[in-house]
């Protein structure tokens, strides 16, 4: 069994027992209690866990309610975007899930039984204990500002994958232009777009009056756009027959 697997399987276990002693992971994985160790202070370097004398806390009480706070800024016109993404997703996809607020919304009502990948804090802490979702967390150094994760040994794990969706946030769609604030950010997400069968923009219509500095790419390089409302009719013309735009009022023809 990988590092990973393992991680996934301790993040497992502590969401349903509430705490674990390296004794107890000794016993369950078979390995060392060195190597329980060392999972365990990788939990706690990522955040994911609290380490403790001989074992480990769950820190989700805290982050979540951290992450409780930002959501009660998401007004009903973002609650209804993540409704229209949710509505994309179909039982057994294999999916990549972005950094941004949209995607925890979409994450905290997810009910199909799905794959997701993401480098995400917050979707592995929402996702990681959920029935019916295999989450696999890509790991690495931690960005605090924007709360993901990344190492170009843990991206390239996405160029072995085909995701049937993957969900893209957007800090600015200044020009057309679709861009954010983080280097690192931006190098995982490049691999799960060149990944992807099917790629779902998720963005309001006031990101166009933004700027960040790292491009992923142009609106038109997605399939779908969601967004909040409908655009002006000049960029409904400008993508025609090649992106379909979703907003509360059009209902998806996915299929």
């Amino acid at each position: 069994m990988y590092q990973e697997q393992r991680l996934e399987k301790i993040l497992t276990l502590l969401e349903e027992r509430g705490n674990l002693s390296v004794k107890e992971m000794v016993d369950e994985l078979g390995v060392s209690k060195d190597t329980v160790r060392r999972d365990f202070d990788c939990l706690s370097q990522r955040n994911l866990a609290q380490r403790t004398h001989g074992g480990i806390l769950p820190v989700k009480n805290t982050t979540v309610l951290g992450f409780q706070e930002r959501q009660k800024g998401l007004t009903e016109d973002k609650k209804k975007m993540a409704d229209l993404a949710l509505s994309l997703v179909k039982d057994q996809a294999l999916l990549f899930f972005d950094v941004s607020t949209l995607m925890l919304e979409v994450s905290q009502k997810l009910t199909k039984k799905v794959t997701i990948y993401s480098h995400s804090l917050d979707n592995a802490l929402v996702l990681s204990g959920k029935e019916g979702v295999d989450f696999h967390l890509l790991g690495g150094r931690f960005y605090s500002k924007n709360r993901f994760y990344y190492s170009l040994h843990e991206a390239q794990l996405l160029q072995h994958l085909q995701f049937d969706l993957a969900f893209f946030g957007a800090a600015s769609l200044n020009q057309g232009v679709v861009s954010y604030e983080d280097e690192e950010d931006v190098a995982v997400k490049q691999l799960a777009m060149q990944a992807a069968r099917t790629k779902v923009l998720i963005a309001e219509s006031d990101k166009y009056e933004k700027h960040s500095k790292y491009i992923l790419g142009k609106i038109e390089d997605f399939d779908y756009w969601i967004t909040d409302k409908k655009p002006d009719p000049d960029l409904i013309e400008a993508f025609k027959d090649r992106v379909t735009i979703l907003y509360d009022g059009k209902d998806s023809d996915y299929e």
